[in-house]
């Protein structure tokens, strides 16, 4: 008997100190988000196009010549990050989900470019492998300064914009983050798990719960990329920016923002709103700077009035 439960105890220990473990985070999370994808009815593949191989999340529509929904997501993020958002569109719609350049299984490499219009470019090239001729591209953070440029370069691609939380402006009030870069710092960059405890903090004021064991497997991750990220924030941040060229912008645009934004200030919603000829704006009170993950439902309902309106 003592000898069992000793066992069980050791048993015990060694699983509990593996959920500490980096890796054990890591295939948690990636589990987690594979059973929640085939559950909503995404397939996941790879788009090989040449120069580069899109890991994309696709769920087709039931219907012929519906209209497509391409989601992209910010600097340092994945298209893990739209799941719940986009199963709460309704089956109407063809949805499609890449890990952008530099990002996720789509991965890195240093002769790209992470500018804003190259990863447009990629964009389109992305929708001629479907042999989709439109879609209305929704983007949030470094995702919404993509799909602005898009609508820029391909408007006759474009059925309609919708930025979360976009960056590519210069706000009227600096962010907290914004504050950081101006001293030189960057919250992205993450040397331990302080640096990531306080850096996730200001991603989102309504966070969904995550086991602490699989945000140190983040952090990790953070870390090993860290020079891989510095080298795409020098693109995105400092190319193709939207200041003097919002106007330009011809396609139906909704901008979404949540107040409580700490990474790109909420000042910056009026800039867009004035910049973009008929636009709507929708502010989101006490979310932070990822509406479609802190309030999926709500966030998906004010999509689809505005795809419904403008698009169908």
């Amino acid at each position: 008997m003592r000898k069992f439960l000793l066992g069980v105890g050791i048993a015990f220990i060694v699983l509990w100190g593996a959920t500490w473990h980096p890796l054990t985070g890591q295939l948690v999370y990636q589990g987690t988000q594979r059973i929640e994808a085939a559950l909503y009815g995404f397939a996941k593949g790879e788009v090989a196009l040449g120069d580069i191989t899109f890991s994309v999340y696709r769920r087709s529509a039931q219907r012929e010549n519906a209209p497509t929904l391409l989601l992209l997501h910010g600097y340092t993020a994945s298209k893990e990050l739209w799941l719940r958002f986009a199963n709460r569109i309704d089956e109407r719609y063809n949805i499609i989900i890449p890990d952008l350049a530099g990002h996720g299984e789509t991965g890195f490499d240093p002769q790209w470019s992470y500018s804003p219009s190259a990863q447009a470019t990629r964009l389109e090239r992305l929708l001629d492998a479907f042999e989709i001729n439109s879609a209305t591209v929704i983007g949030n953070s470094m995702g919404g300064l993509i799909a602005a440029n898009f609508a820029l370069q391909y408007p006759e691609r474009t059925d309609g914009i919708v930025v979360i939380d976009p960056a590519g402006v210069t706000a009227p009030v600096p962010s907290r983050a914004e504050k950081l870069f101006q001293q030189g710092q960057s919250p992205f960059e993450i040397d331990d798990w302080e640096d990531f405890q306080e850096f996730y903090a200001m991603t989102m004021a309504e966070p969904p719960y995550i086991p602490e064991f699989v945000l140190r497997s983040m952090a990790k991750r953070y870390q090993e990329h860290k020079a891989e990220y510095i080298q795409i924030a020098e693109d995105f941040r400092n190319l193709d920016q939207l200041d003097g060229r919002l106007n330009e912008i011809t396609v139906p645009s909704l901008i979404i923002w949540g107040s409580a934004d700490q990474l790109l200030d909420v000042s910056s919603a009026a800039v867009w709103y004035k910049g973009i000829p008929n636009a709507e704006l929708e502010i989101f009170e006490g979310v932070g700077h990822m509406p479609m993950v802190e309030r999926p439902a709500q966030t998906a309902e004010r999509v689809v009035t505005f795809v419904n309106k403008h698009i169908e």
